[in-house]
């Protein structure tokens, strides 16, 4: 363990001719990239020259150069690769590869990460390994393929992965004798690193001696007894603080600026009078306090490019007080600049960029001991010093973003995510840390290789956060100049816009208008504190008039734009906020004026308390929406949960039911018996009143519309949801005559040419 500006003890690799491996990624929420590091690392302990990066940041021609390459890819969408590998993947289709065995040189393994509870599960890595097959490379180990629906997650497959993949690249490419692969419990040295800016009010104190400051810190307890100081300084903590008062940043001067008493008095205070000056808030000292709010988070943007500027111009709370979830409506007005404005937004997304509150940063800096470094500007232009520094080649990564003169608080508040609940890499990057032996151990503990259920128990099933778990283990003092390579990165959260048509331009002043629908994450676990996710923190104190960065991501799918589906009936289900997106296309086939069937299953939990936007519904007569609610008391007959004509023999068409009982007026053809089908025997569902049971109980209504090449449209949760509905879809087809199986109902739903399905859930 290295405390400030001591040097720590790492091992570099030996550098072997010939000896390179290349490990791409592609994610969309950071797993992906999280694996790719990890099997970095692995590749330094072996001595390869390793390097991570982006599938975009590479040209085909250069992994020809390595010795090995290993790819990591997630699937997003419609079994569609993710952002960051699409440029990568274009040249990979170029026709005029095809037959050439260019790729003759390469030999790969893949790795995929998925989600089964979709069509095309691990779609992404599927297509990359036959496209690289097809142009010559060879694989020098299988593939790997990572459910997230999995008890344990993807470690259920990536960890034993990666142990036969260190195995299988030991066995073809092995070190020679006189060297050893680099023990895991030996750190290795940081990718990334800054230096401290010098200023001119640090630049007398860094003249002491390192062993005076230590001798200092190590006695500041004792001092403080037998003064009236609480919190005495050294000279590098007393020249940092004098910069700091000279910029007038303490917050109790801010908080007295406003006191009519404060501007009236005549009182000369000394501000280098250090000890007999207040520099706590006011409200440090009340004795009693209301209900706690954080503090305001600093307004700052980041200098993300390819953004907008956007005002939150409402920020409403849709579900009543007393409902277990809060759920926000709100109403982003974005300036374009020259950009050209949307004309559908339909499955589009709004990138939102959270922020760490002021009070968790500064509880890190205390735990970690950077007071002193805290708000001095940093470098991370890496130049030869003295302070025991480990120069690294990188200077930062692609996505950290930050202006010129950010300080390391500023790292803390808007770039690193401190708290996300722990990786595995994070847990075992600690022990080199802590000289605490107990620590250690625990530790390790944790993260050995059999003790997966132990790591979930204590990470993930609380949802304990980095912060609070480095207050688990407070012998851990992180230098400063490795937050970059330990924290993860803060990733923008998307969110799907839910309106469109006209009302993209509705607010005044602004070249575009988008809503968005949040439902907050905020649940109570095993620990006392009440969890919180980052940006649903962020978004829930987030004030009206705010002004904030969004990136806008363009629909997934061509298809749900009007132009493209405009003839077509639309089949919708959709549960909880994945509304959203729904009533964007609805509000986008407005527009276009033509007759067209519009079928809306809406699954929520009660009728006074989730049904989103249900007075827009019961006021437009081209949509019919059949919602469940799921925790409302059911009739005998609902509870069956049985598939019942005999209330539905009259012609004619219904509009807006809002009766979760009620079936839509058609005479249907004749069913097939469930009971001898086999058909509606889902466990799961009986007696519930959930979506896939109002499909089962609408089939003729369905299937009619199956018949005219609909658009289908599934968007809200991910696990059971989407099976579940695909199931009681293919049920319908078996039901109405359209296929004769349940097998030829999944080909049918898979056709392409019979109907567009496109999914959406998180």
């Amino acid at each position: 363990m290295a405390s400030l500006g001591e040097e720590e003890a790492v091992a570099n690799p030996v550098r072997i001719d010939g000896r390179t491996m290349i490990i791409l990624y592609g994610s969309e929420t950071g797993n992906g990239e999280e694996i790719a590091g990890e099997l970095g690392k692995m590749a330094q302990r072996l001595h390869f020259q390793a390097t991570v990066d982006e599938m975009d940041n590479f040209k085909l021609s250069d992994l020809l150069r390595a010795s090995l390459v290993i790819f990591v890819t997630s699937t997003t969408g419609q079994g569609d690769m993710p952002k960051n590998t699409r440029k990568f993947w274009r040249n990979l289709r170029r026709e005029k590869l095809n037959n050439t065995n260019c790729l003759a040189a390469l030999q790969f393994s893949i790795f995929g990460l998925g989600d089964s509870s979709y069509p095309k599960f691990n779609w992404a890595a599927r297509k990359l390994r036959v496209r690289l097959l097809q142009l010559g490379a060879s694989e020098f180990h299988p593939p790997g393929e990572a459910d997230e629906r999995h008890d344990n997650g993807i470690d259920s497959v990536y960890l034993s992965w990666f142990g036969e993949i260190r195995t299988a690249i030991l066995t073809s490419h092995p070190l020679p004798e006189s060297i050893m692969p680099i023990p895991d419990d030996v750190q290795l040295p940081p990718k990334y690193g800054f230096t401290l800016h010098p200023t001119s009010s640090s630049s007398s104190a860094t003249n002491d001696s390192q062993e005076q400051e230590q001798r200092f810190l190590a006695t500041r307890t004792e001092s403080a007894v037998l003064t009236h100081i609480d919190h005495p300084r050294s000279k590098l903590e007393q020249a940092i603080e004098d910069h700091a008062r000279l910029k007038g940043n303490f917050p109790a001067v801010s908080a007295r600026s406003g006191e009519q008493w404060e501007r009236q008095s005549r009182v000369q205070v000394d501000g280098f009078d250090k000890d007999n000056i207040i520099k706590d808030h006011p409200q440090k000292y009340l004795l009693l306090q209301d209900d706690h709010v954080p503090g305001p988070i600093p307004s700052d943007r980041l200098p993300i490019p390819n953004t907008f500027v956007a005002r939150v111009a409402s920020n409403e709370r849709v579900t009543p007080e007393g409902h277990w979830q809060d759920v926000r409506h709100i109403v982003l007005g974005v300036s374009l600049g020259d950009k050209t404005p949307f004309t559908a937004a339909a499955g589009a997304t709004v990138v939102i960029y959270p922020k760490n509150y002021p009070e968790d940063v500064q509880s890190l800096i205390d735990l970690m001991g950077w007071g002193p470094i805290a708000d001095t500007p940093i470098n991370f232009k890496l130049q030869e010093t003295n302070d025991g520094l480990v120069h690294c080649p990188n200077t930062r990564p692609s996505k950290l973003f930050v202006p010129d003169g950010a300080t390391l608080r500023f790292l803390l508040t808007h770039n690193l995510d401190i708290t996300s609940v722990p990786k595995r890499s994070f847990i075992r990057e600690l022990m080199n840390f802590t000289t605490e032996e107990m620590e250690k151990e625990r530790l390790k503990e944790l993260v050995n290789v059999g003790n997966e259920q132990e790591f979930y128990d204590y990470t993930s099933r609380p949802r304990r956060t980095i912060l609070e778990l480095l207050r688990d283990f407070p012998g851990v003092k992180i230098p400063y100049h490795w937050v970059i390579d330990l924290f993860p990165l803060i990733r923008g959260r998307e969110f799907s816009v839910c309106n469109g048509g006209e009302s993209l331009t509705s607010e005044p002043g602004y070249d575009l208008t988008l809503e968005i629908l949040v439902a907050l994450v905020e649940y109570k676990t095993i620990i006392r504190k009440p969890r919180q996710g980052l940006c649903s923190r962020y978004l829930k104190h987030l004030p009206v008039g705010t002004e904030i960065r969004v990136r806008i991501n363009g629909a997934s799918s061509p298809a749900l734009h009007p132009d493209n589906s405009d003839d077509r009936p639309v089949i919708a289900i959709a549960t909880g906020t994945g509304i959203a997106p729904i009533r964007a296309l609805i509000e986008d086939r407005k527009i276009i004026h033509r007759p067209n069937r519009f079928l809306l299953f809406f699954g929520c939990r009660n009728k006074d308390a989730d049904f989103y936007f249900r007075d827009e519904w019961e006021t437009s007569p081209e949509i019919q929406v059949i919602p469940a609610f799921s925790r409302d008391p059911l009739s005998q007959e609902q509870a069956l949960g049985l598939l019942d004509w005999r209330n539905n023999n009259t012609q004619g068409t219904t509009t807006t039911t809002t009766d979760s009982s009620a079936a839509a007026q058609i005479t249907p053809p004749p069913q097939p018996s469930f009971e001898t089908t086999g058909l509606l025997v889902h466990d799961y569902d009986a007696g519930k009143n959930y979506v896939q049971n109002q499909i089962r109980k609408h089939a003729a209504l369905v299937g009619e519309l199956m018949r005219e090449y609909p658009l289908i449209c599934v968007c809200g949760n991910s696990g059971r949801m989407p099976l579940s509905v695909r199931a009681a879809l293919r049920d319908v087809l078996v039901m109405t005559g359209i296929v004769k199986t349940s097998e030829e109902g999944d080909a049918w739903l898979a056709d392409g040419y019979n109907c567009t399905y496109w999914q959406e859930t998180w």
